[in-house]
């Protein structure tokens, strides 16, 4: 039965001679909305959810309010007084089933009484499965029963009982047949749900590839939707185009919570002999860039407007996985791929408009001046590099030929000031293009150590002690020891300047401590990254034997030393 009809049950039910009805169905199926709805148009009808009740007290109190609160202002004092006087007289430690419904009976006696009501009243229990593992379901069965046994008064039990822990289980079994008179299994979540939830315009967008997936959990849909509204806050209208489309966004956001929620991350959709299986999730499996492949191939089925959009998928999956985004780097790619001078293609195109993209591709590397944007041209070339791997022919150009076409690229794209360069800018599924990014970021890493290292002399030399660089060239050296291209040029630099420290003698400055500390740091990194020994106590034993000859009455530099120097 699907969730809607929920609605039909109910309606059927406050006037039937069935006393208590069980509504079973998986979580996030609709089963509590639909109930919520008809209790808005039954005025006799009240909600307790058993989450966390740890006790029938609980219960009962909550059930004798939500009758309370039925009746009008004017009769409220009066039910209140009887239901204090009653009360009164009994032991709330041992405020049992025996006691409790009784009293129930007589407030509801009294409500009927003065308001002349016949209808019956529907108590509505949920969330059988939720309750504190300290109630036992025998007693949550006890007070249905004693419930439905008082005239007019009907129960309905919602629950999950798949969600059931063992033991509970075992009893709901045992005791449900005498229990219960009727129960309504939820199997299906109703036709309409989805569209109210996402809305039209999302909907649309993903009806092929949510009907082709097996679940049934509507909070998927909530979390989507919630997820997508998020996103929009951030990216806003003006970065949609008909390239980097807001419908591959909507399909971006929905795998990446699907993956998550429905299937816990991992890649279920895998199917065929095991061997093969195991083979595709450790291909899979293997980076960032194999797991967003397998959202776009099995859970979006290839329906992306645009392939290169997932250049975006990374940042999408991250933030909703973690809540980080980084929105210059967000926009920096999308704005790469509405940049990106070729008109779109994707999993429909054909052989021969993939070919005329690599063909300009490689043209356009050949023309370089220096002026383009190293983000775009990464962007275009590794994916004319993936385009070749998919066709089976080899790219024209080699990784050293288009290290040098884009030389002058390079310098331009560093800044010391702003060095930051983000390899996930650029998603590739080719090995092979993946080798070239990886060249031309390492490239880029050499490029801005040079350019530090020169910033840092200059700053030495004339005395300006911002201490910034120094830190900037200690994180890569931290980041990236692998790369010791530059090893020989840094180590030579600090020996022929003795190593960039500037004496801490006589009256300084804060800047110039703080560039004493930074150098201290850079040669315990060197150490420790390169794993040159004794760097350390090499530039240790330098600074503490050049200040005894320098000046030895200066009290307070032998102090600032000691105080540099402690472990």
């Amino acid at each position: 039965m699907k969730a809607n009809k929920i609605l039909d049950v109910l309606d059927q039910f406050k006037d039937s001679h069935y006393q208590k009805v069980l509504i079973n169905g998986n979580w996030g199926i609709g089963k509590t909305k639909y109930v919520i709805d008809f209790i808005q148009n039954y005025s006799e009808a009240c909600y307790v959810s058993l989450f966390g009740k740890k006790d029938v007290n609980s219960i009962i109190q909550e059930i004798y309010f939500h009758i309370l609160d039925k009746a009008p202002s004017g009769k409220v004092k009066k039910l209140m007084n009887v239901l204090r006087e009653k009360m009164n007289t009994l032991d709330v430690s041992y405020f049992g089933v025996s006691l409790s419904i009784p009293l129930i009976a007589n407030i509801h006696k009294n409500l009927n009484k003065e308001l002349g009501s016949i209808k019956n009243f529907v108590i509505v229990l949920d969330d059988l499965e939720r309750k504190h593992p300290e109630l036992d379901i025998k007693e949550v069965f006890g007070i249905i029963d004693s419930l439905s046994k008082i005239e007019k008064i009907k129960i309905v039990l919602i629950a999950a009982t798949d969600q059931l822990e063992d033991v509970d289980r075992e009893t709901f079994i045992n005791y449900q047949e005498k229990a219960i008179d009727r129960i309504y299994k939820i199997e299906e979540y109703a036709d309409e749900a989805p569209i109210q939830i996402l809305g039209n315009s999302i909907w649309r967008v993903l009806e092929e590839q949510i009907n082709a997936l097996d679940f049934n959990n509507l909070r998927t849909f909530e979390k989507t939707s919630l997820f997508i509204e998020e996103v929009l806050t951030v990216i806003e209208d003006k970065y949609f185009t008909d390239k980097f489309t807001k419908d591959d966004l909507y399909r971006m956001c929905f795998a990446t919570v699907f993956f998550n929620i429905e299937h816990n991350g991992e890649l279920r959709l895998l199917d065929g002999e095991a061997n093969n299986v195991e083979y595709m999730k450790a291909y899979y499996q293997e980076s960032e860039n194999g797991t967003i492949d397998y959202l776009c191939n099995f859970i979006i089925q290839n329906s992306l407007d645009n392939v290169l959009s997932k250049g975006v998928f990374h940042f999408i999956k991250k933030w909703y996985e973690t809540g980080a985004y980084n929105k210059e780097s967000l926009i920096g790619a999308i704005n790469t791929i509405n940049n990106y001078k070729e008109k779109t293609h994707n999993f429909y195109s054909s052989d021969q408009e993939i070919l005329g993209v690599i063909n300009r591709t490689v043209e356009r590397i050949k023309q370089l001046n220096g002026s383009e944007s190293i983000n775009e041209i990464i962007f275009e070339v590794s994916t004319a590099i993936s385009w070749c791997e998919i066709l089976s022919i080899d790219f024209d150009l080699s990784n050293e030929e288009i290290l040098e076409s884009i030389k002058k690229n390079i310098k331009k794209k560093v800044d010391v000031d702003q060095n930051e360069f983000n390899i996930w800018e650029f998603h590739t599924d080719s090995p092979k293009a993946l080798s070239l990014v990886e060249s031309i970021y390492k490239s880029i890493k050499i490029e801005c150590f040079n350019r530090l290292i020169k910033k840092i002399i200059e700053c030495y030399e004339q005395k300006f002690y911002e201490p910034l660089h120094l830190k900037e060239l200690t994180q890569l050296i931290e980041q990236n020891p692998e790369i010791t291209i530059i090893k020989e040029d840094l180590l030579t630099v600090l020996s022929t300047y003795k190593y960039l420290f500037p004496f801490p003698s006589g009256k300084i400055t804060e800047k110039q401590w703080g560039w004493c500390h930074r150098i201290k740091k850079l040669v315990i990194t060197i150490q420790r990254s390169w794993q040159i020994e004794n760097y350390y106590v090499d530039f240790k034993n330098y600074v503490n034997d050049t200040a005894v000859h320098q000046s030895i009455e200066d009290k307070m530099l032998q102090h600032r030393l000691k105080e540099l120097f402690k472990q």
